[in-house]
This record gives structure tokens, sequence and C-alpha cells, in this order.
């Protein structure tokens, strides 16, 4: 487990998860508590299709809040509120929504959006983060590369992610690209 803390996870994180079809497995070395906010879950409404040509795949997260692999949270304080709209003119309304919920209360952040991090050095330098790639790593451990393989390039492929040059994981996602 990549953490024992609950950690809020926000849609760049949640959308590559999504576009694996195995998101439920996977989370599960995040942490005990996955978190996710309303406005998140109205950001993540599509994934691409694994078709070239295909039109977009809509998201529904209902199943995935019923088996509890994701808990809902909301703004519950003053202090979650004024980080929220503090946030809300630096970044996108996912991003400065889940920042404010794990720095307000301390949690772990699931992110990958490079201005957010940026934010979060400046303004939360103490708050943990993770990103697509640790989160992926640490479920291939002892996995079979050929099925690491295939959930880096369904996230590459429906979600269009790959990690800055700059992410110490970058050279190992890029390999699974390559292979």
């Amino acid at each position: 487990m990549l953490t024992d803390q609950p950690a809020v996870i926000d849609t760049c994180v949640l959308i590559n998860l999504l576009a694996t079809t195995r998101v439920a497995e996977i989370v599960q070395v995040i942490s005990p508590c996955r978190l996710v906010c309303p406005v998140v879950k109205g950001e993540s409404l599509y994934l691409r299709s694994p078709d070239l040509d295909g039109q977009p795949e809509p998201v529904d997260l209902v199943p995935l809040f019923e088996a509890n692999v994701f808990t809902s949270c909301v703004i519950e304080s003053q202090l979650d509120e004024e980080l929220y709209v503090g946030y809300s003119f630096e970044l996108d309304d996912g991003e400065a929504m889940s920042l404010a919920i794990a720095q307000s209360r301390n949690l772990a952040l699931c992110t990958d959006d490079r201005k957010a991090r940026r934010v979060i050095a400046e303004n939360a330098p103490a708050l943990s983060l993770l990103s697509t790639p640790q989160i992926v790593n640490a479920w291939a451990d002892g996995r079979d590369p050929a099925e690491v393989t295939v959930v880096i390039r369904a996230i590459h492929t429906r979600a269009r992610f790959c990690p800055s040059d700059t992410d110490p994981l970058a050279a190992w996602w890029n390999a699974h690209l390559q292979d």
C-alpha cells in the first residue's frame, strides 16, 4: 500500500485508472480509503475508445461507489471551502477541490496535473502526493510484464496519458509502451 492515510483522487488520475478497465483492482495499492469529490465525478464523463475511430465511451462511476472502490467526499468545513475558492483561481475545479480537501484534512492526493503539483509545491509542500506512474508501478510489482504493458497502453490510448520526462518512473513507463 502506498499510504495508510485516505487518498483523494483528482480527475486526471481517475480517468487514467478508469482507462485500464481494472480500476477496482489497481486502486487497492493506493490506500485503504480512496476519496473522490463531486466535481471530479462530474468531470469524469468519457474515455476515449480503444479503437482509433471509435466514439468516446461514457463513464459510469456508480458501481464503483456502490462497491466501495471509491468513497465520496465533499466540502465540509470553512477551511475546505476557503482553500477550494483560493485554488479555483489557478486550477481546474476538480484539481482545486481535491487539493483543498487533501490539504485541509492532511490526506494524500493523487494527481498528475503539472500545474497542481506546482501549486502544491508552493502552498502545501508537506502534502503527500501520488501519481499514476507510482500507482501502476506499485500494482505491477510481481506481475507479468505483458499484463503491465496492457494496462499502461490502455492508459496511453484511452486517457492519452504519458508521464513527463522528469518523472522518476518515465523510463519504466515508456519501456512498456515500446514492448
